[in-house]
């Protein structure tokens, strides 16, 4: 009996060590744990979630940003504080935020344990498809006191998409080919968010199920799958009628394949549909202007 009260006056003795070292507890979006304070200084690690902060009224509150922020227009003059891929952990110090908010991945994961290790509050948010995005708004509300526009925000994106599809009715679904790159032709597959684009606008994917999310394909299976529609991000911006030309030149050897014979090749907004954000919405209209023009117009 005295072990078990020993290790349980160690614990007590733990956690109260840990929060004074650490300042109120972060929290991950998958404990979803609440802060008990509103941040006045939060620093954003990614751009779509510079854009989830700015919709949800923290613009004021934002204090660093990365360099591929653009968007809105205000976040491009925050203070930047390193790349996407390549975070500059002084440049974030620097700002001296109440939180930072990452992205799940490897580099940015670490990132968000160093500052925490440093006594920064960090919130690490895994947004990789269409519900992670949902969750993920939703989780950044109640780390930023932000519960009830959060909760607005997601309703008012998911009631528009399903307006939209309502407006696009149960029409066969057009075959869809999401080209990422041509040299080699990769293309995206199932398991991705460009998938989820894809079937929110009322098509579906040509090449089916897939064993990698971004597999490259080869001439036979263009030309075996069919496609109707095939549609192509802008790889940088300004560059859309210059892609657009060679686009049609590249695809002008497949002249059997529907959607090449019926011009119905799109190059779209790259910044707007490869990012979870939420500018969700538009990114869908976008794709399902490219499949139904007969009823949105292109």
């Amino acid at each position: 009996m005295r072990r078990w009260w020993l290790l349980l006056a160690a614990l007590v003795l733990w956690n109260l060590l840990g929060y004074a070292l650490l300042g109120r507890p972060s929290a991950d979006a998958s404990a979803g744990a609440l802060r008990t304070a509103r941040p006045a200084r939060i620093v954003s690690m990614a751009p779509n979630l510079t854009e989830i902060l700015f919709a949800l009224g923290l613009g004021p509150n934002i204090v660093g940003v990365t360099g591929d922020s653009d968007y809105p227009p205000a976040a491009a003059d925050k203070p930047k504080v390193g790349s996407f891929w390549q975070p500059n952990i002084e440049a974030i110090v620097a700002t001296r935020p109440d939180l930072v908010v990452t992205l799940g991945f490897e580099q940015q994961k670490n990132l968000a344990h160093r500052l925490r290790r440093m006594g920064c509050d960090s919130l690490i948010l895994d947004i990789e498809k269409v519900e992670d995005l949902f969750q993920g708004m939703l989780a950044v509300g109640a780390a930023t006191g932000t519960e009830g526009q959060a909760r607005e925000l997601v309703g008012d994106i998911q009631a528009r998409i399903r307006e939209l599809q309502t407006t696009l009715g149960t029409r066969d679904a057009p075959k869809v080919l999401w080209v990422v790159q041509r040299e080699p032709l990769r293309v995206a597959g199932g398991d991705t968010f460009p998938n989820e684009l894809i079937e929110l606008a009322g098509g579906r994917n040509a090449i089916g199920p897939t064993l990698h999310k971004y597999p490259p394909i080869g001439a036979e299976q263009v030309i075996a799958s069919g496609i109707e529609v095939i549609i192509e991000p802008t790889m940088a911006a300004g560059d859309e009628s210059k892609q657009r030309e060679q686009a049609f030149q590249y695809w002008s050897r497949f002249r059997n394949v529907p959607a090449v014979a019926n011009g119905r090749i799109y190059i779209v907004d790259g910044d707007l549909v490869s990012r979870l954000s939420p500018r969700l919405y538009q990114a869908v209209e976008i794709v399902a202007r490219c499949l139904r023009p007969e009823l949105l117009g292109e």
